[in-house]
């Protein structure tokens, strides 16, 4: 079976869960791909930065033999994307493009099956601001091991770790209204078929994720009934446990069909999330 058959079947197989196991996962896919279309845009953001100091670099130079050199360059960045958490042959602005698609189809899916306040996803204006407020912690374990690399002390780390978060926060924060005008400018351009237009590690990703917010669900559902004493909310759990059960393995089938590409995007410095980083949680 291909990628795309077999990613349509988990569209399939999330329209086949009972309301409150799709509402979930839609949910989760609107939220998931608003932050992924923003990451993408923001990537497009500092490769036209990285053209500009080159163009400045250039004129400066006035090699021509150089620039021709840049040019090239350039464009293999474009198709190669040489850095982590984008796909290689595929522009940050054609990945936001279909995340966005992704997101505007998911959304639509969601408004049609609830309309309650508590069940609609972040708005982009929302999760840029909880990007921008929202600190990125360091693994102890890879604190250590960078810092043992580095042959310097793990408060070292810590303190560069810190300085750099602070800093992408700012760039971030300084480039939010252009963001949204980018995420905004793409208008209503949602179709069902985006999901297969991802790339094999984006599928897997998404995969993952459901696992992670279906899972969160039934944790959240529990919560509430032991505050509330509403049993009738039960009812909830079994359903959200068949959408674990069902994504999962999901997920598992797509790692056993595409372990060449998962490989070598895990031996290429990709962070990829696992179902085992979503059962630790």
């Amino acid at each position: 079976m291909n990628q795309k058959t077999k990613f349509v079947d988990l569209l399939d197989l999330i329209a086949s869960l009972d309301n409150v196991a799709q509402i979930a996962a839609l949910r989760a896919i609107c939220n998931s791909t608003i932050s992924r279309c923003i990451g993408a845009i923001r990537q497009h953001l500092r490769l036209q930065e990285q053209l500009v100091r080159q163009d400045e670099a250039e004129a400066r130079q006035g090699d021509l033999d150089q620039r021709n050199q840049l040019d090239e360059n350039t464009r293999a960045a474009e198709t190669e994307i040489g850095i982590v958490g984008f796909a290689p042959s595929m522009p940050p602005m054609q990945l936001a493009s279909i995340y966005h698609a992704l997101f505007d189809w998911a959304y639509t899916e969601l408004r049609t099956l609830t309309q309650r306040l508590w069940d609609q996803p972040m708005t982009p204006e929302q999760m840029i601001d909880f990007m921008i407020e929202r600190s990125q912690t360091l693994d102890p374990v890879v604190a250590q091991a960078i810092a043992d690399a580095a042959q310097t002390d793990v408060e070292t780390i810590k303190r560069m770790h810190e300085l750099q978060d602070r800093q992408d926060r700012e760039r971030l924060k300084e480039a939010r209204d252009e963001i949204l005008a980018t995420f905004n400018g793409f208008g209503a351009n949602g179709y069902a078929g985006a999901f297969a237009d991802l790339p094999a590690i984006e599928k897997h990703q998404l995969g993952v994720k459901l696992v992670e917010a279906l899972t969160k669900a039934k944790d959240q559902t529990l919560l509430r009934v032991m505050r509330s004493r509403r049993i009738s909310d039960l009812g909830s759990i079994p359903l959200l446990e068949e959408g674990i059960t069902k994504v999962t393995e999901w997920v598992n089938t797509f790692e056993h069909e595409h372990s060449d590409e998962i490989t070598d995007a895990v031996n290429a410095g990709r962070n990829l999330r696992t179902l085992e980083d979503v059962a630790t949680l």
